[in-house]
């Protein structure tokens, strides 16, 4: 196995490791053209096998991508990990990630603390049960988005992050709804899942979530949807139960340095 720096051809890579692994083809090649410097793989000779990428926020630094085959041992991902943080840990920032039961184990080990537990909300897909009307639809379009993007952001992690919505995570299946009181941003993972990642409110706008959570299920709900939410903020979970969402597994925002400024009350889907 080597581990280090990602090789010529990284899209044709990627698109044969989402084939045995769970990964965002999107999230990584543009993380990597973004900084290729904090991205890194495992190769089993000329097959790329596992990779890790972050980005860095202005305040922070977010290792969004962490995707790897089954067969991959504990050892060598860890070799993995320590190997970005080796490349991050001279910028003194606080480094959060999102990982699963097993995978905090490995984190834990490598000196990051867990921060809040989230669930793994899963839709099922079908036909709606409710009326979605064109008045409803023109009031939660995505006209203001970045502009809704830069005014709650702010107060949800405590910094700025159109750079990273806008040039990041956008992409052709990208369905950006928001209101003045919130925007939900949701794509396309891979032909069978639909993500919501992110979704942002001002505290006590639960009205315009509803809106935001029936135009996703209305334009989206045909296919499995999941999103990542807080297990602690029973509103949130409350919404997502009434509109038949099922809590399948529990995943842990873990953070490096200092804790992040989080507010969680206006994090529906991280």
């Amino acid at each position: 196995m080597f581990i280090g720096w990602i090789r010529p051809g990284l899209e044709q890579d990627i698109a044969q490791l989402s084939q045995e692994a769970i990964c965002d083809k999107h999230l990584c090649i543009h993380t990597y053209k973004n900084n290729k410097s904090l991205c890194f793989g495992i190769y089993d000779q000329a097959k790329l096998v596992g990779f890790i990428s972050a980005f860095s926020w202005g305040k922070s630094i977010v290792i969004n991508n962490f995707c790897y085959i089954k067969d991959i041992d504990n050892e060598t991902k860890m070799r993995l990990i320590q190997l970005l943080l080796r490349n991050v840990e001279s910028k003194q920032k606080p480094i959060m990630v999102l990982v699963n039961e097993h995978e905090k184990e490995l984190f834990l080990q490598a000196s990051f603390e867990e921060y809040a537990s989230f669930y793994q909300a899963t839709h099922p897909g079908g036909g709606v049960a409710f009326n979605f009307s064109q008045a409803t639809a023109k009031s939660i379009n995505g006209e203001n988005y970045l502009g809704v993007v830069n005014q709650l952001d702010d107060k949800a992690f405590g910094e700025y992050r159109s750079h990273y919505m806008s040039d990041i995570m956008q992409r052709s299946s990208s369905l950006p709804l928001c209101t003045p009181n919130g925007y939900l941003h949701s794509y396309a993972l891979g032909e069978r899942y639909i993500k919501i990642a992110p979704w942002i409110m001002k505290p006590s706008a639960y009205s315009d979530a509803e809106k935001l959570l029936r135009g996703v299920l209305y334009h989206r709900g045909l296919k499995k949807i999941i999103a990542f939410i807080p297990t602690a903020v029973k509103e949130i979970t409350d919404l997502y139960e009434s509109y038949k969402f099922e809590f399948q597994k529990t995943y842990y925002l873990m953070y490096l340095k200092e804790p992040p400024a989080l507010n969680l009350e206006m994090i529906y889907a991280l």
